[in-house]
């Protein structure tokens, strides 16, 4: 039986024929690099998420070290409580009123660059910082100081994929850590018994139970929100133009039919989740389809697997924005039929701001764009383990109009 190695350099060069490996011969496997047991198979991977012995304690050394004690790692009566005060800013009414704007807004903001161009990086010039810029304008901060928080996100970013534990790696994220929230401190005790609706004024007077939240709680979630919203985005809409300028054919459908939209996205992200992989910690022995896993094993929920399971999806290494088993209307809710943003309790609360960011850059990029193609003319490579996207996307077009 073959070995897999997420560190070996074949699986890095193509991690998704061993996605196949792992369900046709390995649906259940101890890494032992990295000390744990792995699952690609749907089934499990959803059982993981949904049942409750499959814990969030990972986040003790994934998260807590850098944010302190955040909602992803809560359970029960305590998770309920801290998701309640900020799910209304990243659904329903409230997100299309007051981030959509911004969202717009910020995208605009970065395409101006592009005037009088034809080729740009769209990695470096539009990805990595359109949700950088957005998360700044929900949090009320001054736009100037992006500069900053793009140079913590992209530390963030790379402890979170940290899965080698380099220590390096981790220094630099609590560097960041520490400017991060030197920087946050004495705006929060400005803004502690202030109204106003941006995300953190909201957050310095929300409540708990009748207990308000402290500074350490609100750094958190902010540090949180700026690496894991961040990231997600990020990564998402590269992986989207990747996918979809490696497919001329269907670049074209959704150019021609912008009603395709939601499908383009929900398909780039069941083919191209932004994250590969997410960990859980066992309660206790348990006993899936696959195999047994005993108490306090940390478990490697093999996201990008259980997408490509064939006892799901057809034909599930294509990409195919005209997919039947797409169901678009329940994509970004806890009933979604992909593993891209979880289930149950720890659905990612940021889905649909996630979804609406992707939409916007995706809506106006392609009404921007025309004859867009590979600057280079080759697909650009893939990189990342724990979170998989190109190294770069240089792409070439035909401006259809100027932004101004």
């Amino acid at each position: 039986m073959q070995t897999i190695n997420f560190f070996s350099e074949a699986y890095q060069e193509n991690p998704y024929y061993y996605y196949q490996l792992m369900h046709e011969q390995q649906p259940l496997f101890f890494h032992e690099p990295t000390n744990s047991y792995v699952i690609s198979l749907y089934e499990d991977v959803e059982r993981a998420f949904k049942d409750p012995t499959f814990t969030s304690h990972n986040y003790s050394w994934q998260v807590e070290p850098l944010h302190g004690v955040t909602m992803i790692q809560m359970d029960g009566r305590e998770h309920s409580r801290s998701r309640n005060v900020v799910v209304p800013s990243f659904r329903g009414k409230e997100l299309m009123e007051q981030t959509l704007p911004c969202i717009k807004q910020n995208a605009a903001s970065l395409l101006e660059h592009f005037n009088g161009r034809n080729v740009v990086e769209l990695r470096d010039e539009f990805t990595n910082i359109f949700p950088i810029k957005v998360i700044v304008s929900m949090l009320g901060l001054p736009e100037e100081d992006i500069v900053y928080f793009h140079k913590w996100y992209n530390c963030f970013a790379r402890h979170f994929e940290n899965i080698s534990n380099n220590e390096t790696v981790l220094q630099a994220a609590k560097d960041a850590r520490d400017e991060f929230q030197a920087y946050l401190s004495n705006i929060i005790d400005d803004r502690i018994g202030k109204q106003g609706n941006d995300l953190l004024t909201i957050l310095c007077n929300a409540e708990i139970d009748g207990v308000q939240m402290d500074k350490r709680q609100i750094m958190g979630f902010c540090g949180l929100l700026l690496q894991a919203g961040g990231e997600t985005t990020d990564k998402a809409i590269a992986n989207m133009f990747r996918n979809l300028l490696s497919h001329p054919d269907q670049l074209a459908l959704l150019q021609q039919d912008r009603s395709l939209m939601d499908r383009a996205i929900t398909e780039s992200l069941r083919c191209s989740p932004p994250a590969h992989m997410i960990l859980r910690v066992t309660s206790e022995k348990v006993q899936l389809s696959s195999g047994e896993i005993p108490a306090n094993a940390t478990v490697v929920c093999m996201i990008a697997a259980a997408n490509r399971d064939k006892s799901k999806f057809e034909n599930p290494d294509e990409f195919n924005i005209l997919r039947k088993e797409l169901e678009t209307k329940i994509a970004y809710t806890g009933a979604s039929n992909m593993a891209t943003f979880g289930y149950g309790r720890h659905f990612c609360v940021g889905a649909q701001l996630s979804k609406m960011e992707m939409q916007v850059a995706a809506e106006m990029l392609l009404d921007y764009m025309e004859e867009l193609a590979f600057a280079d003319d080759t697909i650009p490579k893939e990189i990342g383990i724990f979170s998989r996207y190109p190294q770069s996307l240089r792409v070439k077009f035909k401006a259809r109009n100027s932004i101004n």
